[in-house]
């Protein structure tokens, strides 16, 4: 119970600073509730859209792609890092489908239908579609990462999953997710690692983009989640398949610790750009 009950209060305090943020519109054009799906149930229909805030007056910017997290049955679309578009940076804001009207793994679907989209349309927004990061909090994060990491998922709609400029996971699941595991039957308990494909860690060997990792630390963090997310930076790192990878530790923080990311992930976009325009 005591895990549950700091995984609400998260959840309750991302939505409270998304709130707030609502006050202070006047750096961006909002977007909102465009549908990513041609098609679908009712239920597809009204669930995959996303909301872009677009930086006024600015042309060819830099896109991050938001999921939110929720254990993959909770949570809805809001803008996250809050100040991006005063800096020049457009936010993605998708709402993707929840168990358990579907089964979690489905979900990676969404996820990814929502990011072609994005590469197919952000221009028509203002954004360039070669600097666009996806990144998430917690299950935002495992969606994310399974994205970016496992190319089938892209492959489907036209898409590299190298054409992602990098990818930002907070506090993700890297094994695979225990709403997955709970909806498709495995058998053991939540805390029992699984890594099969339905695991980030599973495609390690693949090429992936630039990738940066945040997590709270180990006494306060969801158990499990910063070693299973050092194995997979150190896989990473040891593969060498990634131009770049980076994992921060948040002393101090737990499971909420998307917030205070915000920094290590414009710092990290920073760079990857930086390093883009100095190999040109």
């Amino acid at each position: 119970m005591r895990y549950a009950s700091k995984f609400v209060f998260s959840v309750v305090l991302f939505y409270y600073f998304s709130a707030s943020l609502f006050a202070k519109g006047a750096s961006f054009k909002l977007f909102d509730n465009l549908r990513y799906v041609a098609s679908g149930d009712d239920y597809r229909t009204e669930r995959c859209v996303l909301d872009i805030y677009a930086p006024k007056d600015k042309k060819n910017y830099t896109v991050f792609v938001w999921f939110h997290g929720g254990g993959i049955s909770a949570g809805k679309k809001h803008l996250f890092p809050r100040e991006f578009p005063e800096k020049g940076i457009g936010v993605v804001a998708v709402n993707y489908r929840l168990s358990p009207k579907i089964k979690a793994n489905e979900a990676i679907w969404d996820a990814a239908e929502a990011v072609a989209w994005v590469l197919g349309n952000i221009e028509k927004f203002g954004g360039d579609p070669k600097r666009v990061f996806i990144g998430g909090h917690s299950a935002g994060a495992y969606l994310a990462g399974m994205v970016g990491f496992d190319p089938q998922y892209l492959e489907k709609f036209g898409y590299k999953n190298t054409d992602l400029a990098g990818m930002c996971l907070i506090s993700g699941q890297m094994t695979t997710h225990f709403r997955v595991k709970s909806d498709l039957k495995y058998s053991g308990g939540q805390f029992l690692p699984v890594i099969d494909k339905y695991a980030v860690l599973n495609f390690v060997e693949n090429d992936i983009s630039p990738l940066l990792i945040v997590t709270g630390d180990d006494e306060l963090e969801w158990p499990c989640r910063v070693a299973e997310n050092r194995l997979l930076i150190a896989s990473v790192k040891k593969i060498g398949k990634s131009p770049l990878a980076r994992m921060f530790v948040l002393g101090g923080y737990g499971h909420d610790c998307a917030k205070p990311s915000a920094g290590l992930i414009y710092n990290f976009i920073s760079d990857c750009l930086k390093r883009t325009k100095s190999a040109k």
